[in-house]
């Protein structure tokens, strides 16, 4: 078998889907080669070569990244990561080579989904605990806080039904919770509910609860504080905690909510110490906040969000005369209504 064939057989029989385009006269991209792998993931028919037909679910989805691609200025070679496409979440490889592009899909398997997530970076700088559950209340993350916390191995933990495992006394009060949450564009929860470890030894957590969607699937991300102490040495604190600000206020990272016009429903206080945010400033916009904005309006944010659903990037500013590093996570919570969408926007310093 010649060397070209071989290479031939093996790109066409890959795992991973791949696509080749050839610019026409006009300047636009065209068809000029899928494998099969790209052919299952459009839903594509050996017959629907000879013949047209409309445009399968997947197929728009192809269009509107390569419509994307074209609208930016980009390097020969590049890679989008995490784009949420044909049902799944990829890393697309773009390759341009004169009138040709070459473009691969990477998918991410369902463990290594939320290995980006801000939160994973807590586990050996604070008492943060964090966990992705799916939609059936299934472990399908968490941090070494939580496995450290619970006492028992992440190999062991993750596949377990959380609140089977580690609220077994409560499943029927907190279910309603999980539904709720599932069911309704209601993105952000805080709840106070007791934690079982693996000898029994209980203790009570404080969560910040929101949901997200990847490849189609929707999934659950709680970050908790372990109050137990708190509470047995200051009694005052238990006439507190029906209070949604326990916790957050308290969060070690700068964190805001910030709806669909880029306005903050609601900020940590580490978040308005970082922009020198007034406390009357009850609702206060994105492009309002001069490093942000001097980065990237919330309008590019937005648009960029958009494709990637996770963004993060450092910026430098000058604050009363004293240089200041930043990084800033920003997770957009899609819903199927745009107006509805929410965003996460995590701050901290650096050095």
């Amino acid at each position: 078998m010649q060397t070209t064939q071989l290479v031939f057989d093996v790109i066409d029989k890959i795992s991973y889907p791949v696509i080749l385009l050839e610019e026409n006269e006009k300047k636009e991209w065209s068809e000029s080669y899928i494998n099969q792998a790209m052919g299952t993931v459009l839903k594509r028919k050996s017959a629907d070569k000879e013949k047209k037909v409309d445009l399968t679910d997947s197929e728009i989805s192809l269009k509107k990244l390569i419509d994307k691609y074209n609208e930016q200025e980009h390097r020969d070679s590049y890679t989008l990561h995490d784009v949420d496409i044909f049902d799944g979440v990829y890393n697309v490889h773009f390759n341009h080579n004169q009138k040709q592009l070459l473009i691969i899909f990477m998918q991410i398997p369902t463990k290594e989904l939320f290995n980006n997530i801000t939160f994973n970076d807590f586990s050996g700088a604070c008492n943060s605990i964090m966990i992705v559950l799916d939609s059936g209340g299934n472990i399908v993350d968490t941090n070494e806080y939580f496995s450290n916390l619970v006492k028992m191995k992440k190999e062991l933990v993750l596949g377990k039904n959380f609140f089977e495992t580690f609220m077994p006394t409560y499943i029927d009060k907190l279910s309603p919770y999980l539904n709720d949450i599932l069911t309704k564009d209601s993105y952000s929860q805080h709840f106070v509910t007791p934690l079982k470890d693996s000898n029994g030894k209980n203790y009570r957590i404080n969560w910040q609860v929101s949901k997200i969607i990847k490849g189609e699937q929707t999934y659950v991300i709680a970050v908790g504080s372990d109050i137990t102490k708190f509470i047995e040495e200051n009694s005052d604190l238990k006439l507190k905690l029906t209070s949604i600000k326990v916790g957050f206020d308290y969060f070690p990272l700068a964190i805001g909510y910030m709806n669909a016009s880029g306005k903050f429903i609601t900020t940590n206080p580490r978040f308005k110490e970082m922009f020198h945010i007034e406390d009357s400033d009850e609702k206060i916009m994105f492009d309002q906040i001069a490093p942000l904005v001097k980065h990237q309006s919330f309008e590019k944010t937005k648009e960029y969000l958009g494709l990637i659903k996770e963004m993060s990037y450092n910026i430098k500013y000058d604050d009363k005369g004293k240089e200041v590093n930043l990084k800033v996570d920003i997770r957009l919570l899609a819903s199927k209504k745009a107006s509805s969408n929410f965003y996460i926007v995590v701050v901290q310093k650096i050095n």
